[in-house]
């Protein structure tokens, strides 16, 4: 059995790259746009600044997709509208790219939530005190809303492997598996208010993420494409912006699952 097994790999992997060759992939550039949807894990939020110090615990947030009529899709005036993905990349090989790009997401605390704080507030805002760990806390308008909605940019550096599967060469169309690992820098815009302030709604750059993907690739005429994929990933950022002081900042981390569909060309 296990002979069998080593045989059956050996033959994918001779095949898939005798199929690779005919890709002719090496030495292109491409490049692709499409759009995703994500989700998040619970987050601690850490907020600091002038008369406070406190932590929100297992805070939920959503993605928020844009409404299905296919203009904000479609029109290139509204490219940063939807959550989207966009990237350049150039191959090395056959079978390995570098690229660059942003995964355009949404993230969206959920409003009106009970979690549990600790910390203090002293700021003279109607939130006064000291939070023993455990005390309920609700997300009222008044007290925080926070969202990265234009958006949670995950400006990336990706590294990515291909797989030929099948290839037909008369229709010229070829099916590969791919998968990749990224490293990002966080740059968010962040719309926040904190104890009813000023607005907060600007880029910064806040941290990184890193992440892992795999996904399919269709290519027709060997330089158009479609792919699907899913990645997943950890971000860790410890300055969010908040308010318009520089001196308020939030820190907080999470992990991230993101299904995707892109169209694309290689050049």
């Amino acid at each position: 059995m296990y002979q069998k097994l080593v045989a059956v790999a050996l033959l994918v992997f001779f095949s898939s790259s005798s199929q690779a060759g005919l890709l002719n992939k090496e030495g292109k550039w491409y490049g692709y746009y499409g759009w995703n949807r994500a989700e998040y894990s619970n987050s601690d939020l850490h907020l600091t600044g002038n008369g406070y110090d406190f932590t929100l615990y297992d805070v939920q947030a959503t993605d928020r997709p844009t409404p299905t009529a296919l203009d904000p899709y479609l029109n290139p005036a509204g490219l940063t509208l939807p959550q989207s993905n966009g990237r350049v990349g150039y191959y090395l090989t056959d079978t390995f790219s570098v690229s660059f790009g942003n995964d355009h997401m949404k993230y969206v605390m959920v409003q009106d939530q009970t979690v549990t704080i600790d910390g203090t507030i002293s700021t003279g805002e109607g939130f006064d005190g000291t939070y023993a760990a455990g005390t309920p806390q609700q997300l009222t308008t008044d007290f925080l809303t926070f969202e990265h909605t234009d958006g949670l940019n995950f400006i990336s550096f990706e590294f990515e492997h291909f797989l030929p599967l099948w290839l037909q060469q008369q229709a010229e169309v070829a099916l590969s598996a791919y998968w990749g690992l990224g490293y990002a820098i966080m740059y968010p815009k962040t719309n926040a208010t904190l104890f009813g302030r000023e607005r907060n709604d600007q880029f910064h750059t806040a941290g990184y993420g890193l992440s892992i993907k795999a996904g399919a690739e269709v290519l027709f005429k060997y330089d158009i494409f479609m792919r699907v994929f899913v990645k997943t990933g950890q971000i860790e950022m410890n300055d969010v912006r908040t308010t318009s002081s520089s001196s308020d900042k939030l820190t907080q981390e999470f992990s991230f699952l993101q299904t995707a569909i892109v169209f694309g060309m290689n050049f």
